[in-house]
């Protein structure tokens, strides 16, 4: 341990790590391995550096307490991989994304989307942030689950996020029983299942509570249902991804013609059965890159192990639905 450092606990999935430093140049390294690339700095009133965080990894979401005793500024760029929530616990923090700005406090949070740069331009000395991130691909996994259909453009968050409002407060109670245990895990951490619907209500609670492009989607009444043959062949690729089926294996499954669920997919599903299946492939390997952490795994065996015969495309289809290399995913899923 260098000095200048005080850590406790491990860094794995489901176990908090926490550590104080007054070295910068450490507190850059492990803010942007934990959450983000990104740069940190003391403004010019600052007097020296000291940093306070511990963090907590459940799946795809990422709960930290952070606070520094001098004032700083802080530089996230395009977050990309993750939108991400700032709830001021004291103090106030002056933050922007993309163009909307708001000073975050302990009545008003802060929303950050994964397109528009996130600076944090002045973060008071003293100031205590719970910090959330929520990966991006669950997030939007979840619009898409809701709308039954994928989305032409990344959910867009308004900023400022009133914790005064019932909905809102409803909200915060989720994720302030996930802030808990980083002070005492418990069954939420240990416990998948219970894991699993603790992400769902924040991740939900956030998608119904907070303004966003989606907003209005989600809360009109469907669409007409989709015909039984397209619910019987997606429900068939949910099932089982890992076949290797055909456009022609599925529409016989469904008894109808090629060109007939084709049409069915693009009416109903808005995608070509092929693309469609495809995407719940990658979602597959994507989950098993984040449980990642047998010796022997590696990105080649889990995508051939979901149907992905050539590696290269697969990749490439990999860094367009989810913003990084599958190999990051693996690699962040060990730590």
């Amino acid at each position: 341990m260098c000095a200048g450092h005080r850590a406790a606990g491990a860094g794995a999935s489901g176990t908090p790590k926490s550590f104080h430093t007054t070295d910068l140049a450490f507190a850059r390294e492990e803010l942007s391995r934990v959450y983000y690339p990104l740069r940190v700095d003391p403004t010019r009133r600052a007097r020296g550096f000291d940093f306070t965080m511990r963090t907590l990894s459940v799946g795809p979401l990422t709960i930290g307490r952070l606070s520094y005793g001098a004032e700083i500024i802080k530089d996230c760029g395009d977050l990309q991989t993750a939108y991400h929530v700032n709830v001021p616990l004291t103090g106030a923090v002056a933050s922007r994304c993309g163009d909307q700005r708001v000073v975050a406090t302990p009545r008003t949070a802060a929303v950050f989307n994964p397109v528009g740069r996130t600076v944090l331009d002045r973060w008071e000395a003293g100031s205590e942030q719970l910090c959330l991130k929520i990966d991006r691909s669950f997030l939007e996994g979840e619009v898409v689950r809701r709308l039954e259909r994928p989305l032409p453009a990344p959910v867009r968050f308004r900023m400022k996020l009133d914790l005064t409002r019932p909905a809102t407060r409803s909200w915060l109670h989720a994720v302030e029983i996930l802030a808990a245990e980083l002070d005492a895990p418990g069954a939420f951490t240990r416990d998948e299942l219970l894991a699993a619907e603790l992400r769902r209500l924040i991740v939900g609670g956030l998608l119904w509570g907070q303004p966003h492009s989606y907003r209005e989607a989600l809360s009109e009444p469907g669409a007409s249902p989709r015909p039984r043959t397209v619910k019987r062949v997606v429900e068939l690729m949910h099932a089982r991804p890992e076949e290797p089926w055909t456009v022609a294996q599925l529409a016989e499954l469904a008894g109808v013609s090629v060109r007939s669920l084709e049409e069915g997919f693009r009416r109903y599903v808005g995608v070509p059965p092929m693309a469609y299946l495809r995407d719940c492939r990658l979602d597959q390997v994507r989950a098993d890159l984040w449980a990642g952490s047998r010796p022997a795994v590696s990105v080649s065996e889990v995508a051939f192990r979901w149907g992905f015969g050539h590696l290269g495309r697969f990749a490439q289809a990999y860094r367009a639905k989810f913003g990084e290399n599958p190999s990051d995913t693996l690699r962040f899923g060990e730590l």
